[in-house]
């Protein structure tokens, strides 16, 4: 009996994920029938997001005794990414990995908020429901020209409704380090597995380092073909636990995880530029994920096995720093230059004060962004064919909180007044036309849409 037990557990060590959920599914070496695991994965995703962005306002009639928000403009983003993935057993249950995506292209549009159809109504026509250039205060403000601006057509006017179009981004956009965000490496242990004692769960730990490697994104409109990197310029530390527990046809599953980004240094839009800034680091973020995994079919002598992967998620951003929707848009914009013309806004910007810098700089489009959380829910389709090859393929949907994307706070007092006066108190990074209460932009109706394919093999 001990012995057909230990043949039986030996076939699913040679398995491999064909005994575990994919989610904590590790390779594992020196295994009796499995002395070297060795993964290669190829993917490809294709990510849409789109939001309504909508703006604050302030004294629109002299009674006003609250802050009104309003539509403004429609955002909309695509990126096409491949990665590979290297993935070696160490040991028992034991793996080392090592992943780099590729960003094939990216690009983001704005345009103004027609979404009402034929049902709009424009200004002056009474009570407006669509926005058009007349009542955008995005144009009113300065930010775009009144015409639109396309960085991928020789900054030409847009056509309809259209107002803005970032960079290209990514391989098709530029070459070399464009291509590249971040290289991953990360290590795995399950602490417990069901394919060794039965009684047992599968719980995973992994901890993974993600290396910024490529230009960092940034966006001057005097020179719109600069720049199509796509890197947010931060290091990222991932603190990822999983626990997963097969019965017959179901293997339900939790994920516990972490981000931690890290400033990569000097060649990165996340600076220090005062003490009088008091929000500086970029957006940590978290989440939760639960599911099961559906198992109509499966031939364990045959390693065969056919999953249905369904799951929900909730995830939360932190307060911090970072490349919002409104990014691009914003970055390099005339009225939030820091400089002689708008010091008399924020008075660190003048020449004559303690230098800092952002002293002559344009505005980078990096911006504080209030904390949110975000639900998704996801369906994957994976087959397993032998014990050589692996196949999913899957639609993850997220949905976001409405969450203020501007909102810089106005420095820090260093005197017995308690009220910023001196220039040295003024955060650099600064803008009332954008940070101040009653002018803020805010995002809402946030969707993203990912299809992913990949093919994974096993050796």
């Amino acid at each position: 009996m001990r012995r057909a037990y230990a043949l039986a557990l030996g076939t699913l060590l040679w398995a491999g994920a064909a005994g575990a959920a994919e989610i904590t599914d590790v390779a594992s070496s020196f295994d009796e029938h499995n002395r070297f695991d060795f993964r290669f994965r190829i993917g490809y995703e294709h990510l849409e997001r789109r939001a309504q962005i909508k703006r604050e306002i302030q004294g629109l009639t002299p009674g006003q005794d609250s802050t009104l928000l309003f539509k403004d403009l429609l955002y909309s983003s695509y990126r096409d990414q491949v990665s590979l993935r290297a993935e070696i057993g160490l040991y028992h249950d034991l793996a080392l990995h090592f992943e780099l995506p590729i960003i094939i292209e990216q690009s983001t549009t704005y345009a103004y908020d027609q979404s009402a159809g034929s049902a709009c109504v424009f200004a002056p026509n009474a009570n407006p429901n669509c926005v058009d250039q007349t009542n955008s205060t995005t144009i009113a403000d300065g930010l775009v020209p009144n015409l639109g601006y396309d960085a991928q057509n020789n900054v030409a006017a847009l056509a309809g409704p259209n107002l803005f179009r970032g960079a290209l981004r990514g391989a098709r956009g530029g070459s070399g380090l464009d291509a590249f965000d971040t290289f991953n490496v990360g290590l795995t242990w399950a602490a417990l597995s069901q394919m060794r004692d039965d009684t047992k769960p599968t719980w995973t730990v992994t901890l993974e380092g993600q290396f910024s490697i490529g230009n960092v994104m940034r966006f001057n409109r005097a020179a719109p073909d600069a720049n199509h990197g796509v890197s947010d310029g931060t290091h990222r530390l991932v603190v990822r636990t999983a626990l997963s527990k097969r019965f017959k046809y179901l293997e339900p599953y939790w994920q516990l995880w972490y981000v931690a980004p890290f400033s990569r240094g000097s060649d990165t839009l996340f600076t220090d530029y005062s003490r009088a800034q008091k929000t500086k680091n970029p957006q940590m973020r978290a989440g939760v994920t639960a599911g099961t995994e559906i198992i109509p079919f499966e031939n364990a002598d045959k390693q065969y096995k056919i999953a249905i992967d369904v799951r929900g998620r909730v995830m939360a951003w932190f307060a911090g720093r970072g490349y919002s929707e409104m990014w691009e848009l914003l970055a390099s914009a005339p009225p939030l230059d820091c400089n002689t013309n708008t010091a008399r806004l924020n008075p660190a910007c003048d020449p004559t004060a303690p230098m800092n810098p952002y002293q002559g700089q344009p505005f980078t489009g990096v911006t504080t962004i209030e904390n949110y959380p975000a639900l998704g829910a996801d369906i994957g389709f994976l087959a397993q064919i032998g014990p050589y090859f692996r196949v999913r393929t899957g639609f993850e949907y997220t949905h976001e909180r409405a969450h203020f994307i501007t909102g810089d706070d106005i420095g820090t007092p260093m005197t017995g007044s308690g009220r910023v006066t001196r220039p040295d108190e003024f955060n650099p990074a600064y803008r009332p036309i954008i940070d101040q209460v009653g002018r803020r932009y805010r995002i809402d109706n946030v969707n993203n849409f990912n299809f992913y394919l990949y093919a994974q093999a096993m050796f």
